[in-house]
Order: structure tokens, then C-alpha cells, then sequence
């Protein structure tokens, strides 16, 4: 423990030199920040736009999250999944909170007994939790007053849910896509997946290849030698000041490249924003079928208003509420497991994994 303490004076010190690095590079940016662009990857032609707090009275803002938790087996592989949509309705402030499918849903137990490699179990226990949330966001949709519905994460599914054309859970993969494929055929209202901690780096590269490009050579080299390891929020931390968005950019670049089809991606496009001070800003994905620039702002002012609240912490409310509903806790797939051992018995396909059962 010694040796690895004496290393942290070296690390700290590593790390404190790279976010001083960006710390500069982010003071650059902000020097040209409010100048024309004309970067292709950027359509408003400014890196930040500053973003006013919309007046909520008279909408109802929809907040989507799920839950999952699974175990493995000897033989059978558990899963337990939950998702909670939270309507907060508006009227001289939050008037009414209304919950689908209820307050406290009852989770789906999903249960595996076909051999499944480690990853593909992980990749099917994240496909459940994944249709689950698709489902109720589509069935929450139905509510003729809803102004905006807020999922976690994105509205897409994530590029390391595709199993590959090999997988033994490729056909789950294909009927979640099939339901974010309806929930994105033309939603009736504002659509937006908040990633609470994006590790994504598309806006550093835009900044790369349309921003420095324009810098004189040597300046040029050292701040993309900054960007090439950094992530968009660790970078847009010291650039954006609170209020403030990017330009949106689009979420796919290259729609024959991508595993999922245009008609999901084509109207799908992203931005940061910083709603607080002293946060990492978020990312936001949404959908926009004419102006993404308007609906870009439609939904930020919405998003800045749910969550300028904890200056430290800016998560809209609404989806902290739906996080808190679809939570999940360990003793109830504990307590399924043990109601199913009690049915049939202490057989080999229940044994717990060695590696859990180890007695040293």
C-alpha cells in the first residue's frame, strides 16, 4: 500500500497538469466563442448559445427511468427490471405529479435458461431494462398534454447494445429498435434523452476539426494534442458558463455506417448544456423533424428550468423523481431467487456461481 501512495503525488500531479491543459484550452474557446464559425459540423455557427429559463405554467413534462438488476446462476440467469414514467404538471408552479404505470410498479422478472456467454447475458439484461423503458415512454405518449418527455439517456439505443449479427440475442436487439423505432415516428410532443454522464468525445473532434483548424500551426498542434484525450463535458466544464448551450450537431454522421436504420437517426440530433455553476454539463439528444435549432431551445430553456434548482447537481427533477421510483433493491431478486429455490427444490441449475460461494 506504501508503494501505490508514494504514486499519487506523480498521478496527482499528471492530472492536475492535463486539467490545466484544458482549463486553457477551454479559455481559448471562450475567447472565439461568440465569433461566426463556419465549420460544416457546426449549424449555428457559434460554439455556445445562451439558453433562457422557460415558464413551465400550463405544461406537463413526462420523466422516464429504469431499473435492472440480474444474477447468474448455474444454469439459469435472473433479471429484474422496472421503469416509472413521472408526469410533473404545472400550474403557479408544480400543481399535481402523476406516475405510470403506478407510484410502484411491479417489476418484470425475465428468467434465462438457454446457455448465454457472460457478454450477451449483460447485453440481454441491458436490452429488458431498455424495452421496458421504450415501452412505457410509448404508452406515455398516449397523454394528449404532454410538452415535453425526457428519457434517461438517449433516445437511441447505445452503439454497445448491438449484439452483432452472431449473437444469440441479436432478435431481442431487433424488437427494441422496433419500439424506439415507433416512439420516433413523429412523437407528438418534444422528445429528449439526458445522459446523466456522457463519456461520448463527438464535440471535442468537432471542435478539432472545425475550430482549430483555423488556428496557426503550432498553437494548432498542441491544442489537439489537449483534445485528442478529453471528454466533451470535461472539456465544455470551462467552456460554457451557466445558461448556456452548444450548437446542436448531429447525432449520426454517416447513416449507411450505423447499425441502426435512418429512419431512427435522420431527425436525431444532440447538444450540451449547462444548466448550473458548478456542474459537468449535459449532454441532450433529441428529436426535431424541421428546426433543430428551435427545438434545440425549446428543449433547453425546458431543461434548464427543471434543473437550475441544486447548483451542484443538475439532473432535471423530474427524472430524479423517476429514478427514485424505478429503483431497484437487491433483497428482491434475493428474495425471487429463494421463493424459487423453495419451489423446486436445491437443483443444480440454482447452485450459485463458485465464485460467489467461495469460503475463503
Amino acid at each position: 500500500m506504501q508503494e501505490i501512495l508514494s504514486e499519487l503525488d506523480d498521478i496527482a500531479g499528471q492530472v492536475e497538469r492535463l486539467e490545466n491543459k484544458r482549463k486553457r484550452l477551454g479559455n481559448f474557446l471562450q475567447e472565439v466563442k461568440d465569433a461566426e464559425i463556419e465549420g460544416r459540423k457546426i449549424p449555428e455557427k457559434k460554439i455556445s448559445i445562451e439558453v433562457e429559463e422557460a415558464d413551465l405554467d400550463g405544461e406537463s413534462i413526462c420523466g422516464i427511468d429504469g431499473g435492472l438488476l440480474k444474477k447468474s446462476y448455474h444454469a439459469v440467469d435472473l433479471v429484474l427490471t422496472k421503469a416509472v414514467a413521472v408526469v410533473f404538471e404545472f400550474k403557479d408552479g408544480l400543481e399535481n405529479v402523476s406516475y405510470f404505470p403506478s407510484s410502484l410498479p411491479t417489476p418484470k422478472l425475465s428468467v434465462f435458461t438457454e446457455p448465454l456467454s457472460r457478454e450477451d447475458f449483460s447485453l440481454a439484461a441491458n436490452l429488458e431494462r431498455m424495452e421496458i423503458e421504450a415501452n412505457v415512454a410509448l404508452k406515455s405518449m398516449d397523454r394528449e398534454d404532454l410538452s415535453l418527455l425526457i428519457m434517461d439517456g438517449s433516445i437511441v439505443p447505445h452503439p454497445s447494445t448491438n449484439p452483432g449479427d452472431s449473437s444469440d440475442v441479436e432478435e431481442k436487439f431487433e424488437e427494441v429498435v422496433e419500439i424506439y423505432d415507433k416512439i420516433l415516428s413523429n412523437p407528438p410532443c418534444l422528445l429528449a434523452g439526458v445522459s446523466e454522464d456522457s463519456r461520448s468525445r463527438k464535440f471535442s473532434k468537432i471542435v478539432s476539426d472545425d475550430i482549430l483548424e483555423r488556428v496557426r500551426s503550432e498553437k494548432k498542434r498542441k491544442l489537439k494534442e489537449i483534445l485528442k484525450g478529453t471528454r466533451d463535458t470535461n472539456l465544455l466544464f470551462h467552456v460554457l458558463k451557466q445558461g448556456e448551450r452548444t450548437s446542436y450537431f448531429r447525432y449520426c454522421d454517416d447513416f449507411d455506417k450505423s447499425y441502426l436504420p435512418k429512419s431512427i437517426l435522420e431527425n436525431i440530433y444532440s447538444f450540451y448544456l449547462k444548466a448550473t455553476k458548478y456542474d459537468r454539463p449535459l449532454r441532450v439528444d433529441f428529436y426535431a423533424s424541421e428546426d433543430p435549432a428551435e427545438t434545440a431551445d425549446r428543449v433547453a430553456s425546458r431543461l434548464l428550468s427543471l434543473s437550475a434548482d441544486n447548483e451542484e447537481y443538475a439532473i432535471p427533477t423530474v427524472l430524479i423523481e423517476a429514478d427514485k421510483r424505478a429503483s431497484l433493491k437487491e433483497e428482491e431478486l434475493q428474495f425471487i431467487y429463494s421463493s424459487l429455490q423453495d419451489k423446486v427444490g436445491d437443483v443444480p441449475s440454482l447452485y450459485k456461481l463458485r465464485r460467489d460461494e467461495r469460503p475463503f
